[in-house]
């Protein structure tokens, strides 16, 4: 067309030319002012009537606007600074070239002798090119380098608009329309923090603050087969920092074929975006293997009954067969095709434990290039059966002035002479946090175990265990003291008497049937009446005397013995069991 264009001028040129040989009178026709046109050059288009013309050039390269002007011999041009004022040139060239991000309007002025002119905008950017976020809108971008099933190296720059934003990057499979279709997530958090996605939730294995402007490069390592991937950043001019390791993906696939980006609007007055650029993904391996979602070992009680989903990925997206190898009787395994089943555990009950045991599961799933096997374990337990309940690090030695000391390694019980914590009374006194009591259950028994290091008095004395009630933390307080006849305590309940004497010897103390009786009918009184697992209970072991004219010492490990000064040493232990109600 334009070339046409041109032709056509010639031809009229050379008819006018014919026409003034032949006529003296013609001559050529005189331009007016506003016979003025500007064109790019070798285009031939005419620009003078457009608003503007936009252009984005990269940081480190240049742009060049070449125009022309008719007439040419009787225009001026220049281009000018908008914002300055400034001639840049006075030709009809001008070379944008950015060192820097920038944005710059320049006018082309073309102007006639007699002060006509025409002007033309010209807006440039200088860009670091990439992809910015937008608010609220997910981009996704195929990979360029195909499907990853395998291990593969992303590595990308970050750049945050403001020190506190809401912007991601993420890796996945096909296209994000919400946070739950991702996999990897590295993300510039509204604490003003880089953390990445682990599995159910956002963390991160060091600090690193993010700045507004600053480039923050990300390398990401990510093991698509075992769904687990490792973030490292590094803020401009800075050194290399752990972010993840070994972060479980968030959606659990095995077929990661894009990455996506989004800034969300949780500072809804200026939330801020972000630029990703410079993206390169490397290539490691490729896996064409089936990959599980892996199941964690399971405890369940004989009597019950547990559907455990069994989840396996296809990286070659097609079907898969689920088998179990050697179930145990109680297991049944239903396939439901493309790599679902259920895996059915009833184990029987009053069948004199029949099925308790540890169990080795192991599920295998097929696909047209091979199988992948899914191992964890199954342990039926006695619901019923009894299990021990350490002493707190809380406990403590209380004098009768009412001072509580939790330093000692040792507890006491009895008149203990000047020297060894005053010429005092003293009583022990061991914090223990309530189990959680399973539905229609209720405490069977509950027996004190205690290590006896030290037992000597010049009268005859006997010492006793107390319970106080629960309270919702493990301090000891002033008011747990008390010395005198047993089970005359109004604050405590009496459990055992004379669960030690005088003259007793050295090592491992229990409670006795009566007390294990109490203790356990003190503890469904608790649960009877509000108390929860988590909250303490308190046994005290204390002499059923005040009246001593001389000292009695008896001393027995706390929880805070250090069993390596002493491989006889124990901290005091409480065993429960439980029952039917």
């Amino acid at each position: 067309m334009n070339i046409k264009k041109y032709l056509i001028g010639i031809i009229g040129v050379l008819f006018l030319a014919t026409l003034s040989c032949d006529d003296d009178d013609l001559s050529n026709p005189q331009l007016e002012d506003t016979d003025l046109t500007v064109y790019f050059y070798g285009e031939g288009d005419n620009v003078t009537g457009i608003a503007w013309q936009g252009y984005d050039v990269l940081v480190g390269e240049s742009l060049t606007v070449k125009l022309q002007v008719s007439p040419k011999d009787q225009t001026d041009v220049k281009w000018v600074d908008d914002t300055t004022g400034e001639i840049l040139s006075e030709g009809l060239e001008y070379t944008f070239a950015p060192t820097e991000e920038m944005s710059q309007r320049v006018n082309f002025i073309a102007s006639r002798p007699s002060g006509y002119e025409k002007t033309v905008v010209f807006n440039f950017r200088g860009t670091l090119g990439g992809y910015n976020s937008i608010i609220n809108s997910w981009q996704s971008v195929k990979i360029p380098q195909g499907n990853q099933t395998g291990t593969f190296t992303a590595e990308f720059d970050m750049i945050p608009s403001k020190d506190i934003m809401d912007g991601v990057v993420t890796f996945l499979d096909g296209i994000s329309t919400g946070y739950g279709d991702n996999s990897c997530i590295v993300r510039l958090s509204s604490a003003g923090k880089i953390d990445a996605y682990n599995d159910a939730g956002y963390a991160a294995e060091n600090e690193l603050v993010y700045h507004a402007g600053m480039t923050y490069h990300v390398r990401m390592e990510v093991d698509a087969a075992t769904m687990l991937y490792s973030v490292y950043v590094t803020e401009q001019g800075g050194t290399e920092v752990e972010i993840a390791k070994d972060y479980k993906f968030r959606k659990k696939v095995t077929n990661l074929d894009h990455w996506a980006m989004v800034a969300g609007n949780w500072q809804l007055d200026d939330p801020g975006i972000h630029r990703v650029l410079n993206m390169e993904i490397t290539t490691h391996t490729q896996n064409v293997l089936p990959v599980f979602i892996p199941v964690d070992d399971i405890t369940m009680n004989e009597g019950t009954v547990q559907e455990i989903e069994i989840k396996a990925n296809d990286p070659l997206a097609g079907d898969l067969k689920l088998e179990g190898s050697n179930l145990p009787r109680f297991a049944t395994l239903t396939d439901h095709g493309y790599g679902n089943g259920t895996l059915k555990l009833s184990p029987y009950s009053e069948c004199g434990g029949c099925d308790l045991g540890l169990y080795d599961i192991k599920v295998t799933a097929t696909n047209a290039e091979g199988s992948s096997d899914l191992d964890f374990k199954v342990e039926v337990v006695d619901p019923n059966a009894a299990f021990d309940i350490a002493a707190d690090a809380a406990d403590a030695t209380i004098w009768g002035n009412g001072a509580v000391d939790p330093n000692w390694t040792q507890l006491f019980g009895g008149h203990v002479a000047a020297g060894i914590g005053g010429d005092d009374h003293v009583v022990g006194v061991v914090p223990f946090a309530l189990p959680e009591i399973p539905a229609g259950k209720k405490v069977k028994s509950a027996v004190l175990t205690v290590n006896v290091i030290a037992n000597n008095s010049w009268v005859a004395v006997e010492y006793d265990v107390y319970a106080l009630a629960a309270r919702a933390t493990e301090e000891v307080l002033p008011t747990d003291f008390f010395l005198g006849e047993y089970d005359t305590d109004t604050n405590a309940t009496g459990i055992q008497k004379g669960f030690i004497v005088n003259g007793a010897g050295m090592g491992e103390f229990t409670m006795d049937e009566t007390g294990s009786d109490n203790l356990a009918n003190f503890m469904n009184d608790q649960y009877a009446n509000g108390a929860t697992s988590g909250q303490f209970i308190f046994v005290r072991i204390n002499s059923n005397r005040d009246d001593m004219p001389t000292w009695a010492h008896l001393q027995f490990d706390s929880a805070n013995v250090v069993p390596n000064d002493d491989p006889k040493a124990f901290p005091p232990v409480l065993t429960v069991s439980f029952e039917d109600m």
